[in-house]
């Protein structure tokens, strides 16, 4: 592991950047700010106390049985599989380009995305890397990636006049920053809480920055505004790009949210995706991603996301995969609404000269079937959660039973019904919808069922 040498330090304390976090931001939000990570912290997002922070090329070699475990690490990000003669176990080789932290316990959080224990046959190279100080990471980017005003000029223009000169001054601490941790927009507020927590001083700089990019995405702005969405049961949504358009048309000028408020709910998009995460795609575990979801709701909850948090918690706790001879509603339960992740098997014997690996997509938990019409009929009012997740939250076993109808039929079954497609969908809605369609299927039953 290299070290900054003496006259990088020198360098990077005679060129601190001007600005801090309490120069873009009131001195009660910075408080709040402070307070709220404080909080999350006791209730189990990452502690960097302790921790030895890294930037560069971290390589990871992980060995394991794929029989019996899923990989430790994304499939994604593995380089190479080695299977070994007369043994189940297989090592892979990962490669990670970012910032890493070595945590006091021994752990690691890679590429600020992934939480890996390293076993006893496992190792991790971090020979290619640079310690660094995150009090020092604002000045240290501004160096690596000099910031030029033009960058952001036409990203300005769309701004209220009175928003562009805060946003210009967050945008020269953090667009280097970007350059310099190679951080993705969806990482960036755990990236950045977790920087503060060590020391960083320029957190109100990321949240004014967060609140500027939020402030664009329509798709980021419409869960707190309308949380309870139309359903469409073909995934097609064709409304939605008509909706957007709308609303840009609408919004020619964009108004950001304040920092606070945006900082919050962006931290809350990133737990509820890590609720989501497959396990070796998460930092945090299920019940913890929870906890973080639940201590970022806005005040008094409006948009009741308490509710799909529980239900998204129940989701995750779900069986991927279902018990031998498995029910209608207990595939349906299972059912997911993206390909399942790839799992590396070992093909071939055990000799070492026929072994191999491959990734392999397991199969749904369901697949549409004609014989189930009647009995997905039955169930569209069934409110349990299942494992088919999408921006609304854990959809219910009933959503999953219409999805199913809607593969089988080649439409919403709802269309073919006469009944509306753009209500937004409440449990109320649901229910009322379960029984219309219940209606319509006796008499018309006869057109689907040879």
């Amino acid at each position: 592991m290299r070290r900054h040498h003496l006259l990088a330090l020198l360098l990077v304390t005679a060129c601190r950047l001007p600005l801090a976090a309490a120069d873009l931001i009131s001195p009660d939000d910075e408080k709040a700010l402070t307070m709220l990570m404080r909080t999350l912290r006791a209730v189990g997002f990452p502690d960097p106390a302790g921790a030895t922070f890294l930037h560069g090329r971290l390589t990871v070699a992980a060995t394991f049985d794929p029989g019996r475990a899923q990989m430790p690490l994304p499939s994604v990000a593995s380089t190479t599989q080695e299977t070994h003669p007369g043994s189940p176990l297989v090592t892979c080789a990962f490669a990670f380009d970012g910032l890493h932290l070595h945590l006091a316990d021994g752990s690691w959080i890679i590429a600020m995305a992934y939480r890996f224990r390293p076993g006893p046959d496992d190792r991790v190279d971090s020979g290619k890397c640079l310690a660094f100080a995150p009090a020092m990471e604002s000045a240290l980017a501004s160096i690596a990636h000099p910031f030029a005003p033009a960058q952001v000029a036409a990203w300005l223009e769309a701004l209220a006049p009175e928003a562009r000169p805060r946003a210009s001054a967050a945008l020269a601490i953090m667009v280097p920053i970007s350059f310099h941790l190679t951080q993705r927009s969806e990482g960036l507020p755990a990236t950045a809480a977790i920087l503060h927590l060590a020391g960083w001083p320029d957190l109100g700089a990321a949240a004014v920055a967060i609140a500027d990019q939020r402030a664009r995405q329509f798709g980021q702005l419409r869960p707190w505004r309308e949380p309870d969405q139309p359903f469409d049961p073909t995934g097609a949504y064709a409304h939605a790009p008509a909706e957007e358009q709308a609303w840009r048309a609408a919004h020619p000028t964009i108004i950001p949210e304040d920092p606070l408020t945006a900082f919050r709910r962006a931290l809350f998009r990133w737990s509820r995706a890590q609720l989501c995460a497959a396990p070796e795609e998460a930092l945090v575990p299920p019940a913890t991603a929870a906890a973080l979801c639940r201590t970022l709701l806005d005040p008094l909850d409006p948009q009741g996301n308490a509710a799909r948090i529980a239900a998204l918690l129940a989701a995750a706790r779900l069986p991927p995969t279902t018990p031998a001879n498995p029910t209608l509603d207990e595939r349906l339960q299972s059912w997911e609404a993206r390909p399942r992740a790839a799992r590396l098997v070992v093909t071939g014997g055990t000799d070492g000269a026929t072994q191999g690996t491959a990734f392999v997509v397991p199969p749904p938990a369901y697949q549409p079937d004609e014989h189930d019409y009647d009995g997905l009929i039955g169930l569209l009012d069934d409110e349990r959660p299942s494992r088919c997740v999408d921006v609304n939250g854990a959809r219910t076993v009933g959503d999953n039973a219409l999805r199913a109808l809607a593969t089988l039929l080649k439409a919403d079954p709802r269309a073919l019904a006469g009944l509306p497609v753009d209500h937004p969908w409440t449990a109320a809605e649901r229910r009322t919808t379960a029984k219309a369609l219940e209606l319509w299927w006796q008499g018309n039953r006869y057109k689907y069922v040879k």
